[in-house]
């Protein structure tokens, strides 16, 4: 298997948590879409670069800037990938420290992401790609 997609997946990470819009879009498709699990942002799914700004509007509106991804595990399923992770931080209203698991499927085509999709459950990630956790082989972060 390739780990061209995963490669991408890392980047795409690095450019969220440092918070560099740009550098995230510059990795999507135009027709993009990015459905969220937070329904503390609304939930619902951002479509195109335009959509990807507005996430990261709700976003920070919600989390802040502190908020940021910690991988745990990446998974190459070809065009998919499966990230394994912990979200750490603050609540930008409440101050709240936030940490919770999540998983996030990927779909890239050409080395653009043309889908993404955060779940608050694993099994739920897994289920709807039809795996199973012990089918997977870990990629280390």
């Amino acid at each position: 298997m390739s780990e061209r997609n995963v490669e991408l997946h890392r980047r795409w990470i690095e450019a969220f948590n440092s918070r560099d819009i740009e550098a995230v879009i510059a990795l999507c498709d135009p027709s993009v879409e990015l459905d969220s699990a937070f329904a503390a942002i609304g939930g619902g799914i951002y479509k195109g670069h335009d959509g990807i700004r507005r996430y990261f509007r709700d976003y920070e509106d919600a989390w802040g800037t502190e908020i940021r991804v910690q991988p745990e595990a990446y998974f190459d399923l070809g065009e998919q990938t499966i990230l394994f992770c912990a979200m750490r931080g603050r609540g930008q209203h409440s101050g709240a420290d936030v940490e919770m698991a999540l998983t996030q499927v990927a779909r890239w085509r050409d080395d653009l992401l043309v889908y993404f999709k955060s779940y608050r459950q694993r099994e739920d990630a897994l289920s709807d790609l039809g795996v199973s956790a012990h089918e997977l082989e870990p990629i280390e972060p």
